[in-house]
């Protein structure tokens, strides 16, 4: 199979150019939770998108941390932290145009309600002579995408991207502080706060509706 690593955008599973992009990660091993509602095959205008609870961490790396285990090499602590997260989180996968995208997935709840976390983790070319798609493992400087989850019932599910237009406005305008990088020529920006910051700004903003227009959500519906 041809793999190709990139960095891929998760516009394209949302199809909309104005989502806040951040640098930090929204959701850590420590606050990660999970919910098996999100878990299934769901559907977007014809298309299919599958989550499922991220397991192969443990199977692909089980012959190496028995290796570690027999050198009496202890596992670092990144190791640890990352294998708690993986636990936690989910792959959404979906193919298209002969390409399997794989995006990784973390939810957090704050103050009561639900995010998750998004970053592209691998794209690979289909090839019917295997049956399961491999992914890198390897942790890539990448950007991470944020959405508000909500279900109306067990069958649907909405996710709300922040607008990044209007947080950025905001920013520009002095009405709400965040640390970020902009970049004048493209008129763009990036978010560059830690990670308790991000959660922080969302327990205050979160369920401020500004944030969370039409444009910038979608509704899945459960296939199975």
């Amino acid at each position: 199979m041809k793999k190709l690593i990139f960095f891929i955008s998760i516009l394209i599973l949302v199809t909309t150019s104005s989502c806040v992009t951040s640098l930090r990660p929204l959701v850590t091993y420590n606050t990660a939770i999970a919910d098996n509602r999100v878990e299934g095959a769901w559907k977007l205008e014809g298309q299919e998108y599958i989550v499922q609870k991220y397991n192969d961490f443990y199977k692909k790396n089980k012959e190496d941390l028995e290796k570690s285990r027999e050198k009496n090499v202890p596992l670092s602590e990144k190791d640890k932290r990352d294998s708690v997260l993986y636990s936690k989180s989910y792959i959404i996968k979906y193919s298209k145009e002969g390409l399997e995208y794989l995006l990784f997935g973390s939810l957090i709840k704050l103050n009561g309600r639900l995010f998750m976390d998004f970053f592209p983790r691998d794209l690979t070319s289909i090839d019917s002579t295997q049956d399961v798609p491999e992914f890198n493992l390897a942790n890539p400087i990448t950007s991470h995408t944020i959405a508000r989850v909500e279900f109306s019932n067990t069958n649907t599910l909405k996710l709300d991207f922040i607008d990044g237009g209007y947080l950025y406005d905001q920013i520009k305008a002095g009405r709400m502080k965040i640390k970020n990088e902009t970049d004048e020529l493209y008129d763009t920006f990036l978010i560059t706060a830690s990670t308790r910051e991000l959660q922080q700004f969302l327990e205050k903003y979160g369920g401020d509706s500004r944030f969370f227009n039409k444009e910038n959500s979608v509704t899945l519906n459960r296939k199975s």
